[in-house]
């Protein structure tokens, strides 16, 4: 099956550009749980392809073809109103909001001051969080098959502004064949409970972490083993969608 996403068309649109110096969103584990929450909450959006958007903004990870620039920096404004946005984009959409509303919440807790929290580009933390969150979603089965099984999806980022050059500079192309292996990466990586083991595994899958894992796997352990840190992160779950 054959799916064709066009990501807008607004004109006359000042973009606002975000800080991407420091790159702190959440992990995979964490935007599946969070999506879920925002589901339950709307039984009547299609949560295969809001699951697939959603998972889809980070598929840098696999490919020189984009960067975060491109996947993320995207809309003018971000917001949970969906109307008039396919069931994909919605949940493309809600990654990017989602990043934005954990951030306001770990901050809010001071969460960066504490050791060892802002650490490799705070990459052991959102591990951590996946770990923590994981069996708060109950239907990873089915979101394996589907990401093992996905549509083809032809992503065609048609977001315009004043600017021409803006306007080039916001088409994402990626290929089938770079969706469907990120998809695969994440359908692996869900398969159990985050462990020394899987961590390791989805982080070879990251060219440009495959050295840091070690690193990366012995700062999640002092996270682990900081309850302050375990704390604040779970009320990232608690309050994603309260404002």
């Amino acid at each position: 099956m054959r799916i064709e996403y066009v990501f807008g068309d607004e004109k006359n649109t000042q973009y606002s550009i975000l800080n991407t110096k420091h790159q702190r969103m959440a992990s995979q584990v964490a935007h599946v749980v969070y999506a879920k929450k925002y589901l339950d909450r709307h039984p009547a959006m299609n949560a295969d392809l809001f699951l697939l958007g959603t998972l889809l903004p980070d598929v840098r990870r696999v490919t020189d073809e984009v960067k975060r620039k491109d996947t993320h920096i995207v809309y003018p404004e971000l917001d949970l109103e969906f109307k008039n946005l396919s069931p994909f984009e919605a949940g493309y959409r809600f990654h990017l909001w989602c990043d934005m509303r954990r951030e306001e919440i770990l901050n809010k807790y001071n969460f960066y001051d504490l050791k060892y929290a802002a650490d490799i580009g705070h990459l052991p933390a959102k591990l951590l969080e996946d770990e923590l969150v994981y069996e708060k979603y109950n239907n990873w089965e089915k979101l394996i098959w589907l990401l093992e099984n996905p549509p083809e999806v032809k992503i065609n980022l048609n977001v315009s502004s004043a600017s021409a050059k803006a306007s080039a500079d916001f088409d994402l192309k990626v290929s089938q064949e770079t969706i469907e292996r990120w998809y695969a990466v994440n359908a692996k990586y869900f398969e159990g409970k985050p462990n020394e083991k899987t961590l390791k595994a989805f982080l070879w899958k990251h060219r440009k972490l495959r050295k840091l894992s070690d690193e990366i796997i012995d700062v999640v352990e002092k996270l682990r083993n900081n309850s302050k840190v375990v704390e604040i992160l779970l009320k990232i779950s608690d309050e994603i969608l309260e404002q």
